[in-house]
């Protein structure tokens, strides 16, 4: 029976590859939410904007433009540090596919290790069986000899 010496390593790998790979996913989640964040505040800038330029149209007081004005200020700064959120959870999710892969890497090395072993293993195996196997036809060939010089012998 074939046994992988290093199999506690591989379970151990294949486990941290998928511990990685869950996280991985929800750096993904946190990263679409955060960027669907940024895509809602950049839609309601726009809309801020084109309500304005409608307004602007007929006659707006002094204090409904500066309050449209510092609302759409506040959120473009509000916009940037969405932006800003994005890139670091994007460069988070950067290092967990590094990691990712790293683990990966790491796994399949000792997968082949392991399918090489194998093979190895299967080889001396059939080498084996077929050196049984001459050596039985041999010893079946000698004894049928042996049968054949007695029946003369009589």
């Amino acid at each position: 029976m074939f046994q992988f010496r290093l199999q506690p390593v591989l379970d151990y790998r294949k486990a941290l590859e998928d511990k990685l790979m869950l996280e991985f996913a929800d750096v993904k989640r946190r990263l679409d939410g955060e960027r669907e964040t940024l895509e809602r505040m950049r839609c309601e800038v726009a809309d801020l904007v084109s309500q304005l330029k409608a307004r602007g149209e007929r006659r707006l007081s002094a204090p409904d433009v500066s309050f449209y004005l510092s609302y759409i200020n506040y959120l473009r700064g509000e916009e940037k540090r969405q932006a800003q959120i994005v890139s670091r959870v994007g460069e988070e999710l950067e290092e967990k596919r590094t990691e990712l892969v790293e683990a990966a890497g790491k796994r399949k090395i000792l997968e082949v290790i392991k399918e090489k072993q194998l093979k190895d293993y299967r080889i001396t195996l059939t080498r084996r069986e077929q050196k049984e196997m001459d050596e039985a036809s041999i010893l079946r060939s000698v004894g049928g000899m042996k049968r054949e010089e007695a029946d003369t012998c009589l």
